[in-house]
């Protein structure tokens, strides 16, 4: 994961009560790069928009993740764990593709999970993916190719079966404090307070970006 800006002290912050709620937006234009909520703006971050097809055996990595800039006056925290960042891939056909959610075990979220974003600052949230071809255990000439999307604790996004085409990707961002005031388990308790107390929460689409998929 990819962070632009390490946390910092919230002191003098920590009495305020910050409630962000705002309703899902959603953009179908290619054209637009970023989607703004209440001075926070969105964008989509793809590091290739043209992806070679890989042999068997073989893969290609791509960059994908947000970029969160905070243009208001407060400070706030974003989440970088696996269920504030649900992949969403539009298939060639305009059909919403089926996301495959891989997990050996549900983690909570730990503290290392949000990062502080400070008036002015930006921060991007990013993971490594793979496009890959996955083979059939029991059918060995039965493939499939594949993206993944891992986050840590063996989380994997996965879209499949890919075809040569153009597909569209963005994520939904969202977050609320549900359950995150059960976590003192995993994060220390004062921290746990700031990180509340400073939560950007709501639901947002960023915007689509194209993605091709091209034979060698």
């Amino acid at each position: 994961m990819a962070l632009s800006h390490a946390p910092r002290n919230l002191t003098a912050y920590e009495n305020l009560e910050i409630e962000r709620v705002t309703n899902m937006t959603s953009f179908e234009s290619n054209e637009i790069n970023a989607v703004e909520v209440d001075n926070v703006r969105f964008e989509t971050v793809v590091s290739e928009k043209i992806l070679t097809i890989p042999e068997a055996k073989h893969g290609n990595r791509v960059e994908l993740g947000i970029r969160i800039t905070n243009n208001t006056q407060s400070f706030f925290y974003f989440s970088s764990h696996v269920y504030s960042m649900f992949a969403e891939m539009i298939a060639p056909n305009g059909q919403v593709m089926v996301t495959g959610l891989h997990s050996e075990r549900i983690d909570p979220p730990i503290e290392s999970d949000y990062v502080l974003v400070v008036p002015g600052e930006s921060i991007t949230l990013s993971r490594d993916a793979f496009l890959f071809w996955i083979q059939n255990r029991k059918k060995k000439r039965d493939r499939k190719l594949t993206l993944n999307i891992p986050f840590p604790s063996e989380d994997i996004y996965a879209f499949r079966p890919l075809y040569p085409g153009t597909y569209r990707f963005r994520f939904k961002y969202r977050q609320s404090r549900k359950g995150l005031e059960d976590s003192s388990n995993w994060i220390e308790p004062t921290i746990l307070q700031t990180i509340l107390q400073n939560l950007w929460t709501g639901e947002v689409l960023t915007p689509l970006v194209e993605i091709r998929l091209v034979e060698s």
